[in-house]
């Protein structure tokens, strides 16, 4: 009998060590995702950053005035060490209007319109595109792409309207 109740405490303790190990990640959303990637940011925590971004992720950056628009290509390993340069509150991404598209064999897109501060002021505008997929310890980010727009003195509404 004794072994009997071992082998349930055992089965027991491995189906909550299990569920456990995949309860918190897998529930967070595509768009909460892309928040705590933004908190990372913000607190120049590139382990953080690490963690969100999928090992293949790139990111592509429309940037620059209108009659002079460049691409930025960034890597996931420029874009930890950039993060990990940073001093917390230099960066803050907010987002001003979010939607999120899941398809549910384990893909999503998160479309915002947000603006970006650097040390405390608004200093660009824009959409930002993110490309997700789920695996066993949530979603990860594998792409971005977003257009950066210089505020130069003027508004979010001026220089980035809504469409």
């Amino acid at each position: 009998m004794p072994r009997l109740g071992l082998r349930i405490s055992v089965f027991g303790i491995l189906v909550v060590v299990r569920l456990m190990a995949f309860s918190e990640s897998p529930r967070i959303s595509p768009l909460q995702t892309i928040e705590l990637l933004h908190k990372a940011l913000r607190e120049a925590d590139a382990v953080a950053v690490g963690s969100l971004l999928h090992q293949e992720y790139r990111g592509i950056s429309l940037q620059g005035p209108p009659e002079n628009r460049q691409i930025y290509v960034e890597t996931r390993t420029k874009a930890i060490a950039d993060v990990a340069g940073l001093k917390p509150g230099a960066w803050n991404v907010r987002i001003l209007k979010a939607s999120t598209r899941i398809d549910p064999n384990g893909m999503a897109h998160v479309w915002a319109r947000y603006v970006f501060y650097l040390n405390g002021q608004p200093s660009h505008c824009g959409y930002e595109s993110y490309s997700l997929y789920r695996s066993g310890d949530g979603w990860k980010v594998v792409s971005l792409a977003d257009t950066d727009n210089p505020l130069n003195g003027k508004s979010v509404v001026e220089i980035c309207p809504t469409h």
